[in-house]
């Protein structure tokens, strides 16, 4: 279990996280959502140690994450971030950090970049390829930040099965996204940042109910049916 509790980040004089607090259990995919600037790349950041400057706590099974050792920080968080780093190493020698390689690049259908530069794929395949990295990692906290956000349909198909793989194994899921509709088809919880404050914990249900689409985003949910008679929840 992680819990979080009155985390603060401040930076250029203005607070960018305000005493956010939540809990997160094994098993579960959580979606984080908020509009630009709310605050949701520095909170992954925070709890992936890419923040040092933060008060308040965020402690895994009961240990402050300040006071991890790299060892114990490895085995508990893994973060993508939405613009992977583009490092002049081939995709093997990426994924040999963590004994990872052909299984995992074979499970995101990537066996035949194995041998290419990191630095030579595109974005979408980037994403992907840090994806498959933080497979071969299997920490227990994964967050990904718009991780999907330079893929096409396929792909984004194929990140979602690997996410609710990832918490059917029994670890921590933590994914935002500007898309809200596909965010709640992956959800089992769902939070949302407002101006650096944690504005909402709760289920895709009480989300609709307590109307935080229309609050926090000015948008309506709306119900329609396909032609192929399956029901679908959309924003405008």
């Amino acid at each position: 279990m992680l819990k979080v509790s009155d985390l603060t980040v401040r930076a250029g004089g203005r607070t960018i996280l305000d005493r956010v607090s939540f809990t997160l259990e094994e098993g579960l995919v959580y979606v984080l959502l908020g509009e630009n600037g709310s605050g949701k790349t520095t909170l992954m950041r925070a709890l992936t140690s890419g923040i040092a400057g933060y008060s308040g706590s965020i402690r895994w099974n009961g240990c402050e994450l300040s006071g991890m050792s790299g060892k114990q920080r490895e085995a508990f968080h893994s973060l993508l971030p939405q613009n992977p780093p583009a490092v002049a190493v081939s995709v093997t020698s990426l994924l040999s950090l963590y004994d990872g390689g052909p299984g995992e690049l074979d499970r995101l259908g990537l066996a035949s970049l194995a041998e290419m530069r990191v630095s030579a794929l595109s974005g979408g395949e980037r994403q992907l390829v840090y994806l498959a990295l933080m497979l071969s990692q299997k920490a227990q906290l994964c967050c990904l930040d718009e991780a999907q956000s330079s893929l096409d349909a396929r792909h984004r198909r194929i990140v979602d099965e690997e996410i609710r793989a990832i918490s059917d194994s029994g670890r921590m899921v933590l994914a935002s996204f500007h898309d809200i509709a596909h965010g709640l088809e992956l959800a089992d919880r769902i939070l949302v940042l407002s101006g650096g404050k944690l504005v909402f914990s709760g289920t895709a249900d009480l989300f609709i109910s307590q109307e935080i689409p229309q609050r926090f985003f000015s948008l309506e949910p709306v119900h329609f049916t396909d032609g192929e008679g399956r029901d679908h929840l959309a924003f405008i």
